[in-house]
């Protein structure tokens, strides 16, 4: 009876396996689906930065141009 009862949990173990492999796949392609979703969010996230530091670098350029212009005069009153 024993051997019979092992067997039976043995059995009773593979089907859960089963179940859950199946349960596992189903999970992965969904993560793939939302990982290739993501991916898409994020390329069109980084469009948008290179447009917005392409648009911004004339006026960071003038500011920074600015910025070294008034350090130089500034300078003259230091010393």
């Amino acid at each position: 009876m024993k051997l019979f009862d092992d067997f039976k949990q043995l059995i009773a173990q593979i089907k859960t396996i089963a179940a859950l492999t199946k349960k596992l796949q189903s999970q992965q392609q969904i993560l793939s689906k939302q990982l290739i979703d993501t991916q898409t969010v994020l390329d069109d996230v980084q469009i948008d930065i290179e447009k917005m530091n392409f648009k911004n670098k004339p006026h960071l350029d003038r500011i920074q141009k600015t910025m070294d212009h008034l350090n130089t005069e500034l300078s003259k009153f230091k010393a």
